[in-house]
């Protein structure tokens, strides 16, 4: 009897990295879907992953952005200068004329990633509580 006790847990044990997979790939679905902002060139919705790391017996679900502006869409910028890197002026098709500088009122944050993971919480403690309650 303990020697089925034993291999039970064992094969739930390497059944996790699979489920957390799942459930991490679930997340990144979800995020994707659900990101507020405008795609212009879906670099930032495609850059969305989800992933597992870690076992047999500590795992970690991860969701990241991946872009280096990640983490401007998920928490937002405070008010800053633009200033020009190579010219003596910025323009854009719109502006009047060209600028020195321009000031930038700062952005607010989309939350996807934390939006995502707090709406899923009780879902993933649940899915991980039937997994093991068989």
């Amino acid at each position: 009897m303990s020697f089925e006790v034993l291999n039970h847990i064992a094969r739930k044990k390497a059944g996790m990295h699979v489920l957390c997979n799942l459930i991490s790939r679930d997340l990144e679905g979800q995020a994707k879907h659900n990101a507020n902002w405008k795609d212009r060139t879906s670099n930032a919705r495609q850059g969305l992953k989800g992933g597992v790391e870690g076992g047999p017996n500590l795992y970690s679900i991860y969701l990241s952005h991946g872009v280096d502006y990640g983490e401007i869409l998920e928490e937002g910028s405070k008010p800053h200068i633009i200033k020009p890197k190579n010219k003596k002026a910025l323009y854009w098709k719109g502006a009047a004329h060209p600028v020195k500088q321009v000031h930038h009122p700062g952005t607010k944050g989309f939350k996807t990633i934390e939006n995502t993971l707090k709406n899923n919480k009780p879902l993933v403690i649940q899915r991980i509580t039937d997994y093991w309650s068989d």
